[in-house]
């Protein structure tokens, strides 16, 4: 698996390894509804070690946190990379996520 996932306390930790457009983008799908299924609705996304993130992928991200804002969850962004803080700023999902520099600033967020 390319996506690492982790749960400490009621927050689960997305790490993908790899860029977040097409198969990214599916595998990235699936994690997300493993943790639905397991009612975690408190998701970081480690961007730390994404090289990048296309439409598909932006897309697939807004219709995450549709799901997640609708049960009372929330999604965090840390760690984005120059090129991912670039397209997050062009696009201005910098203003719909919240973004953090760390991922454990990421986590504490949720206290």
């Amino acid at each position: 698996m390319k996506i690492k996932k982790s749960k400490v306390g009621v927050i689960s930790y997305i790490e993908p390894e790899i860029p977040i457009a097409s198969e990214g983008v599916k595998e990235l799908k699936n994690v997300i509804e493993d943790c639905f299924k397991e009612s975690e609705y408190k998701i970081v996304i480690n961007f730390r070690t994404v090289p990048y993130i296309d439409s598909e992928g932006l897309e697939t991200l807004l219709d995450i946190l549709g799901e997640v804002r609708k049960k009372g969850g929330s999604i965090k962004i840390s760690d984005p990379n120059q090129v991912c803080n670039d397209i997050f700023t062009a696009t201005r999902f910098d203003t719909l996520f919240e973004i953090y520099s760390s991922v454990e600033k990421a986590g504490r967020s949720f206290l």
